[in-house]
This record gives structure tokens, sequence and C-alpha cells, in this order.
């Protein structure tokens, strides 16, 4: 009889490790489930978000058209600048 009783509490055990294990399922896929969520949100909305990625690769392109218009502009003063300087000695010259 006694082996009885020793089966069955065995058996209630098995039962309750079930039970444990299957309730720590749902709680690891809730974890995860939130902490995907939590790591999306922060790639599309966070300070190293996409929108921001968007934001400075905009910016650099403002800055490249920026910088090759001033260039641009650089050289044509530096022109006008040399074709004066040139001019300048001749007219003391005279």
């Amino acid at each position: 009889m006694s082996t009885i009783t020793d089966e069955l509490c065995e058996e209630e055990k098995h039962e309750e490790i079930e039970k444990s294990g299957s309730m720590l399922f749902p709680l690891f896929l809730a974890l995860f489930v939130v902490l995907t969520a939590m790591f999306i949100g922060e790639m599309l909305f966070g300070k190293n978000s996409l929108e921001v990625y968007l934001a400075l690769q905009k910016d650099k392109s403002l800055l490249e058209k920026k910088i090759y218009r001033l260039k641009s502009e650089n050289a044509a003063l530096q022109k006008k600048y040399f074709e004066l300087k040139n001019v300048m000695p001749a007219e003391e010259n005279e």
C-alpha cells in the first residue's frame, strides 16, 4: 500500500511540475512580445531611429548642395579678384 501512495505522490509532483512549466511558457512568451515591441518602438521612434536617420540623410544632401554652390561662388569670386588684381598694376604703370 505504501507503494501505491508513493506512486500517487510522484504523480502529483509530476503534475505540479507540468502545471508550473505550463504557466512559465505564457509568461516567457508575453515577456518576449513586450521586449520585441519595445525594441521595434525604439528603432522607429527613439533617438537612434529610422526617422532620425532619414532626417540626417536629408540634411547631408542639403549641405552637399550648399557646399557645391559655395565652391562655385568662391571660384567665380576668385576669378574676379585675380582679374582685378591683374588690371590694377597695369593702370599704375601708365
